[in-house]
């Protein structure tokens, strides 16, 4: 039987143990993905085989989800299986994961389109050459000559200025929303600030646009591995045009060279959402299944 625990700041060491086995990291599974939203989203964890953790969300998504781990070392799939009932469905199963245990009886997949993970070339995101990135291109172009413009790396003594524009753009943007809505801005709020908290604990890097000594875009980002980078924040004015697409451009271009992938993380169906993801030409998804056991 799983023995499921609360996720707390204590577990980051254990956990990240299994998130840095792991062949594939999700931007999802990292220790920091699940712990700053807790307080939205609270996360229980269970041990499995030694080598995988399965993952429980309670709050308003309740359910299993998973594995994080070194998956490929596992040998005993039914034994690890047995710990779920007929009926549990675990979400955000791993593309490869569904590989290794398509056609097992005891299970039914169905994809999860709306959990899957955009990928994007750090290169084609810098240079945005060819005609599938023109009218990024001149967005860019837009804001980097219509403005006086200033970019700046993410210091600790930015976070009070952060915090200050988030604020700002979180009661520019609750004027035209729901409650529901205004709730989950709200719930970001907490998860920046814990960013901000917990700064030298993570791979974190950010940039900053300014226009006039304000900042009008900013984005935090963490690296999951040596090659992939993870947009976790994003935010700009969209009155300065272009504001978006060169905050996007200029970070990678000044602090990302190193790596080969940015992961803009899922879309959750929202239309608005995934089109403006797919209109940066990811290079491939991380897809992600539900898991239905029999």
């Amino acid at each position: 039987m799983l023995n499921f625990r609360k996720l707390t700041w204590q577990d980051k060491d254990i956990y990240t143990r299994f998130y840095e086995a792991s062949p594939v990291h999700y931007a999802e599974y990292s220790f920091f993905g699940l712990w700053a939203w807790s307080h939205a989203y609270p996360i229980e964890f269970a041990e499995s085989d030694g080598n995988i953790i399965w993952l429980r969300s309670g709050g308003p998504l309740p359910g299993f989800f998973g594995p994080c781990g070194n998956w490929d070392a596992v040998t005993d799939w039914d034994k690890v299986l047995s710990e779920f009932q007929p009926g549990d469905v675990i979400y955000d199963v791993p593309a490869k994961v569904k590989d290794i245990l398509t056609g097992n009886s005891r299970l039914r997949f169905s994809d999860d389109r709306d959990q899957h993970e955009y990928i994007y070339s750090v290169k084609d995101l810098t240079a945005l050459k060819g005609k599938a990135f023109a009218h990024k291109r001149n967005r860019v172009r837009a804001f980097l000559t219509g403005y006086e413009w200033d970019y700046y790396p993410v210091t600790p003594n930015d976070f009070s200025q952060i915090m200050d524009f988030q604020e700002k753009w979180r009661a520019h943007r609750m004027l035209t929303m729901t409650p529901d809505e205004a709730e989950s801005l709200a719930d970001e709020d907490r998860a920046i600030q814990n960013a901000l908290d917990r700064w030298g604990d993570f791979k974190f890097s950010g940039g900053m646009l300014k226009v006039d000594g304000e900042i009008v875009a900013y984005t935090i980002a963490e690296e999951l591995d040596p090659q992939n980078i993870d947009i976790r924040f994003e935010k700009a004015i969209p009155e300065y045009a272009g504001s978006y697409q060169a905050i996007n451009n200029m970070f990678l271009k000044e602090q990302c060279q190193k790596y080969t992938w940015v992961n803009r993380e899922e879309d959750m169906g929202e239309p608005g959402l995934r089109e403006a993801k797919m209109s940066y030409n990811p290079a491939f998804m991380l897809e992600k299944f539900q898991m239905e056991i029999l």
